[in-house]
């Protein structure tokens, strides 16, 4: 193999003895999505210090891996790669932790800041909510809920619990939008954006994205009977 450069994933409070493996893999796999070059990156090595995964990226792709580095901090990266990083953090706020993406001289850099977000929260209400947004994962937890993520452009990625019954219902609309009803904790920021968690969803309906031609095509087989002037006949 050509010479590479390495690459740092570091999750602080963790070691490679106390990191849960499954939870690990659902960081690789946003962590993949955040950088969007998961056939050039390569796993060397897993070492202590906090828990620090090392990956080397084949020269002919670093170029891209360090624009993607400067797009997301300067929030210009891709929708999927943005809601990538969102989730992280938010990952890691659920694990109480923080971390850090950075290249061997620190010159490139991914700060997430995770549990330390809470200090930018100005306050919190549960209150009922309903959004709209593309669901895109589902999966089964020890405590008998299932857990599903939906992706919203108001509020960015929402983790959502609720009964495998509806989990189960909602296996058949992953990666389609979705209008989710039920009751979260919602948090106010300090640069005035709203962030929703601790989500419990009671109801959910898909969301059509019928084109104006199938709109229209509907109506008119609906049966309704249209006068021959709509318009004299409402005025």
């Amino acid at each position: 193999m050509a010479e590479t450069n390495t690459f740092t994933f570091k999750i602080n409070d963790f070691t490679p003895e106390t990191m849960p493996f499954g939870r690990l893999v659902e960081y690789y796999s946003e962590i993949k999505k955040m950088l969007g070059l998961a056939s050039n990156l390569h796993l060397t090595d897993i070492f202590e210090s906090s828990h620090g995964s090392a990956f080397k990226v084949d020269p002919g792709s670093e170029k891209d891996l360090v624009s993607r580095v400067i797009a997301l901090n300067e929030g210009t990266a891709p929708k999927k790669a943005v809601t990538a990083f969102s989730t992280v953090n938010k990952m890691l706020r659920d694990d109480n932790t923080s971390a850090i993406f950075s290249d061997s001289k620190n010159d490139n850099v991914i700060e997430f800041p995770g549990k330390l977000v809470e200090n930018d929260q100005l306050y919190s209400i549960r209150d009922a909510a309903t959004f709209t947004g593309e669901l895109y994962h589902i999966s089964g937890s020890s405590d008998g809920m299932a857990r599903v993520r939906v992706s919203t452009d108001s509020y960015g990625v929402v983790f959502c619990r609720t009964s495998r019954d509806i989990g189960k219902e909602l296996r058949d609309f992953l990666f389609e939008n979705v209008r989710i009803s039920g009751r979260g904790t919602w948090h106010r920021m300090r640069d005035g954006k709203w962030e929703i968690d601790d989500f419990q969803i009671t109801d959910f309906a898909p969301v059509t994205t019928d084109g104006l031609k199938a709109s229209v095509d509907r109506i008119r087989n609906s049966g309704i009977e249209w006068p021959d002037d709509p318009i004299g006949a409402i005025c």
